[in-house]
């Protein structure tokens, strides 16, 4: 299904790269307006040149989640550049790539996990998305309308061993996002938490981890695999959802069983 989002603007955490980068081309191609949003200069200027060469226009915003001084100064950019917000994608993250991880196997245990690690995953999976949202949302109040959209992984990866500091800074994220949901019914705003559904090809994983899964002939989901949920979530379709967590591998199921033709 196609969706037209012409005067659509969405705000993209983590949107230089991997899951991001592809939720941002896909709002593009549906005539959104887009503001990339990610810490680094320079992956920001590529990610838009790749995005201007593939025939699209986005924003591109320096803003570190984990830093509340630099989402203010993003906040107030914002404020003076639109005049409305329709969508924040809370995607900004770091896995087993979190500072500390460098030379740790793949198979591990909380022994091997250096504190700095720790907390470089809590502060951006989850403090990250708090700030983030504690500043944006206001907008989509005012308006009374809007979607938040927190972007996890699945419950096992959430407990399984070997997954901290990653699964649990991302159970923490989700709780939060819950509770958002909750907090939010009714003002108008959604507030959905999406996953890929399975290991996918981001610069997320850890050293080795996508050599294991080749090894094994393990499936590997591509970074477009939330382009539709996206699409979706932006959608007229997708009104009155809210508190649901949306699995991009089982996304046609998911649609299947409320009966949403997309």
């Amino acid at each position: 299904m196609s969706t037209d989002l012409e005067g659509y603007v969405a705000l993209i955490t983590g949107g230089s790269s991997g899951l991001g980068y592809e939720m941002a081309k896909q709002l593009l191609s549906e005539g959104a307006e887009v503001i990339i949003a990610a810490r680094r200069r320079g992956r920001l200027a590529a990610a838009r040149d790749r995005l201007e060469y593939a025939g699209y226009r986005a924003h591109v915003l320096e803003m570190d989640v984990t830093d509340e001084e630099s989402v203010d100064e993003a906040w107030r950019w914002f404020g003076k550049q639109f005049d409305h917000l329709d969508m924040l994608v809370n995607n900004a993250g770091v896995g087993n790539n979190a500072p500390g991880m460098e030379g740790i196997p793949r198979e591990h245990t909380f022994l091997d996990v250096p504190v700095k690690a720790v907390r470089a995953a809590a502060e951006t999976n989850m403090v990250g998305s708090f700030l983030a949202a504690k500043r944006f949302v206001p907008f989509m109040l005012k308006q009374g309308r809007g979607s938040l959209v927190y972007v996890s992984t699945s419950a096992g990866t959430m407990t399984r061993p070997g997954q901290i500091p990653y699964g649990p800074s991302k159970a923490g994220g989700e709780a939060m996002a819950w509770i958002m949901a909750q907090e939010l019914q009714d003002t108008g705003i959604a507030v959905n938490i999406i996953c890929p559904g399975g290991f996918t090809d981001t610069a997320m994983a850890g050293e080795g981890d996508k050599e294991f899964f080749l090894k094994r002939g393990l499936e590997i989901l591509p970074p477009s695999i939330l382009n539709r949920v996206i699409s979706f979530l932006a959608s007229p379709a997708s009104e009155g959802i809210s508190g649901e967590k949306i699995i991009g591998k089982e996304f046609n199921a998911w649609l299947a069983e409320r009966g949403i033709i997309f």
